[in-house]
């Protein structure tokens, strides 16, 4: 089968005594659960795409299995052979210590998805987000397709953070213990390439680290950077879709950039409704509802009888944990074919 030419970069490696019947049946499951494309599944090989980001292909050799990575970028690329480890981990644990890449990072180098910054700019958004501006060269990989990424963040106080490094088996190693790192994910709100500026909007909770750190961020701050990742722009004109406070950055991206002929609903939950103040603009054929979260409306709920009501229409949802999980129980009912969601918890009250 030939590769598609989105995809030109290419990885190989190989695990002698991992079966392939065990490997194909994992990547399957992992397939089905996440709602990716199945490109290939025979005797000989199984692949499945992950969109924007590559391939996976697995097939037999000998008593093991080969493994080809195809990727659309250096940093997804890594992304992707992490993913790899993980998987093949998931068949048999520490299976992924024997991987090795021959065109692996020197080991010990930063993962090539991780980048230093420079805060330009904090920003009041509304009454309870921060957008913060930061400068950067490298960030190529933040496109529509990719606009989440996660924040490093050292513990507080630490003069002398450690940053993730490069494993033998081309995975990342993070720094844990005293140094680990804090990880949140969020949202490319802007970006010009050509500038190397980036922007995102942080929700102020008390409390949270992120929160803590942008309250004191300063210009010519040093913040470190891991992505581009998660779930991109959908292609879509006809949608469905339902944010809480930890999720308008990224709907509002979403919204803003949808064709001028799209139709749906976009359903906003807040504190304060629209009265937080988070700007929101949408195409005329989506109407957007704000819902104030002391009135008790279950998103997932609504989520649910919208899609009963709209059939077709891309599904996008994100917000607390429990009801993203009711809803994906909810849709994994109907199985669904590939890509026709993004379901995603963006916090947990546990």
């Amino acid at each position: 089968m030939t590769l598609s030419p989105a995809f030109p970069l290419h990885a190989d490696a190989s695990l002698p005594m991992l079966p392939f019947a065990d490997v194909r049946q994992a990547v399957l499951t992992m397939a089905q659960e996440h709602e990716l494309p199945v490109l290939e599944d025979s005797a000989s090989s199984v692949i499945v795409e992950v969109p924007a980001f590559g391939r996976y292909r697995f097939a037999p050799a000998g008593s093991g299995i080969a493994i080809r990575i195809s990727a659309a970028m250096p940093d997804r690329l890594h992304m992707l052979k992490e993913g790899v480890a993980g998987h093949l981990d998931a068949v048999r644990p520490g299976a992924s210590d024997a991987l090795r890449w021959p065109d692996a990072a020197a080991v010990g180098a930063l993962p090539p998805n991780v980048h230093f910054t420079a805060v330009q700019s904090v920003t009041p958004i509304g009454s309870a987000f921060l957008r913060v501006r930061v400068k950067a060269s490298g960030l190529a990989g933040f496109q529509d397709d990719a606009i989440h990424f996660r924040l490093l963040l050292p513990p507080a106080g630490c003069a002398a953070p450690e940053w993730p490094r490069v494993a033998e088996n081309g995975a990342t190693v993070w720094p844990a213990g005293e140094k680990a790192l804090h990880r949140p994910v969020y949202t490319t709100r802007w970006i010009s390439h050509e500038a190397g500026l980036m922007e995102f909007d942080i929700f102020l909770h008390d409390g949270g680290r992120a929160t803590e750190w942008a309250r004191q961020a300063r210009p010519g701050d040093r913040l470190a950077i891991a992505g581009p990742g998660g779930g991109g722009i959908p292609e879509t004109s006809k949608i469905l879709l339902y944010a809480d406070e930890t999720a308008l950055p990224a709907a509002a991206r979403i919204l803003e950039n949808l064709p001028p002929d799209s139709r749906g609903e976009a359903v906003l939950l807040s504190e304060k409704g629209a009265g937080c103040g988070y700007p929101v603009t949408a195409p005329e054929g989506i109407s957007v509802t704000w819902l104030r979260r002391r009135d008790g409306h279950s998103l997932a709920s609504r989520a649910l009888a919208a899609r009963r009501e709209s059939p077709g229409h891309f599904l996008w949802f994100a917000s607390e944990k429990a009801g993203v999980q009711r809803l994906r129980e909810a849709i994994k009912q109907d199985k669904p074919a590939p890509g026709q969601s993004y379901i995603a918890a963006y916090w947990s009250q546990s």
